[in-house]
């Protein structure tokens, strides 16, 4: 198969598994998510994750990922401050699977011995991805709101600059570079394995 009718039917497929599965993907997700979320709230003594959920958004008419939490103005407090609803849609939660396994799938490999090594590499990447991206974009406006109770009427937090990012191309891009990073690794561990053989 020429190069570019490779491309043209991997960015195909990938489309078409993005907007077919989206809604199943996200569900099949939230539980991870969720747990990230968690843990990056044990760095923050002050936030509780309640829940990332697949649900209907009555705003968008659309099936959101949504996670709800709770804010304390400190640690030991009984109530929370606020408690905090945060939403994403499916079809972004889909989107560094898409490009990523498209990526790594369709990357012409110089043997097949170098497939098993795509994908021992391409999990963890994968997994790492997906923590940096979807449920960061989940967590953020937890920052915000704590900066808002701190006193801080016009927070843009660390964690408010990288949802930006996110959100201006930077999730392609990580999705991107996370595969070539796999794909270039599998190849550069089988040169090796072929070097230490002869």
């Amino acid at each position: 198969m020429r190069c570019e009718w490779r491309w043209a039917a991997a960015a195909a497929i990938a489309f078409s598994v993005g907007v077919i599965c989206a809604e199943p993907y996200a569900r099949l997700v939230a539980p991870y998510y969720a747990a990230v979320d968690r843990l990056i709230a044990t760095m923050q003594p002050t936030w509780t994750i309640d829940e990332v959920v697949v649900a209907q958004d009555s705003k968008s008419h659309g099936t959101v990922l949504r996670m709800t939490g709770e804010i304390r103005r400190q640690a030991g407090d009984a109530k929370p401050a606020a408690k905090l609803v945060a939403r994403t849609q499916v079809g972004e939660a889909v989107e560094t699977p898409m490009v990523f396994w498209a990526l790594l799938l369709a990357w012409p490999a110089a043997t097949v011995r170098q497939w098993p090594w795509r994908l021992a590499l391409g999990i963890p990447i994968f997994l790492v991805l997906e923590g940096v991206t979807t449920a960061v974009q989940l967590v953020h406006s937890m920052a915000a709101a704590s900066a808002i109770l701190a006193g801080d009427n016009d927070p843009l937090t660390l964690w408010e600059r990288w949802s930006r990012f996110l959100e201006a191309g930077g999730q392609f891009v990580l999705a991107a570079a996370g595969a070539l990073l796999a794909v270039t690794a599998a190849a550069q561990i089988h040169v090796n394995s072929r070097v230490s053989g002869t």
